[in-house]
C-alpha cells in the first residue's frame, strides 16, 4: 500500500522539479530580456500562472507512471513526455481562459513553450536519482509498515 509519507515525498519531488523548472525558464529567456523586455515580463507572467497548471498535471502523470508495471526506462522515457504534453496543455489552458488570443500563431513567441519543455527536461535530469527512485519504488519494496523505509539513504539528493 502506497503510505501518506510516499505520496508526500511524491509531491515533494514534484514540486521541486516544477520550481526549479521555473528557475531555468526564467533564466534561460534573460536574452529576450534585452530584446525586448515586455516578452519577457509577460513570458515570466504566464509561466507563474499557468506554469501551476503544467504542474498539476505532470503530477497526476507522475502518479499514474509511478503505479504502472512496466520497465524503469520506459517510465522515465513516459515522464519526458508528460512534461511536453503538461506544458503544451498549459500553453493551449492560456488560449482558452482568454490571456492569448491564436496562440498557436504567435511566430516567435512560439520559443517560449519549447523553452518551458526544454527547462523541464533538464529539471528532470538534475533529480534523476529521486525520480529513478520514485519510479521504481513499489508497495512489495517497503520492508516496513509504516513506511518509514521510503526515505532513501541520500536524503538530499537535490
Amino acid at each position: 500500500m502506497y503510505t501518506l509519507k510516499f505520496k508526500a515525498l511524491l509531491i515533494k519531488a514534484v514540486l521541486k522539479v516544477f520550481f526549479r523548472a521555473i528557475l531555468i525558464y526564467l533564466l534561460a529567456t534573460i536574452p529576450a530580456l534585452v530584446a525586448m523586455p515586455i516578452m519577457y515580463l509577460m513570458s515570466a507572467g504566464f509561466a507563474l500562472s499557468f506554469g501551476w497548471i503544467a504542474a498539476l498535471i505532470f503530477l497526476f502523470l507522475f502518479y499514474l507512471l509511478q503505479r504502472t508495471r512496466v520497465g524503469l526506462s520506459l517510465k522515465i522515457m513516459a515522464l519526458y513526455l508528460s512534461v511536453t504534453a503538461s506544458v503544451v496543455f498549459a500553453f493551449q489552458m492560456m488560449e482558452l481562459t482568454g490571456a492569448q488570443d491564436h496562440i498557436w500563431q504567435s511566430g516567435a513567441f512560439l520559443l517560449f513553450p519549447a523553452m518551458a519543455i526544454i527547462s523541464g527536461w533538464i529539471s528532470l535530469i538534475i533529480s534523476k536519482q529521486r525520480i529513478s527512485y520514485l519510479l521504481s519504488y513499489t508497495a512489495a519494496t517497503s520492508n516496513k509498515p509504516d513506511g518509514t523505509d521510503l526515505i532513501p539513504p541520500a536524503e538530499n539528493i537535490f
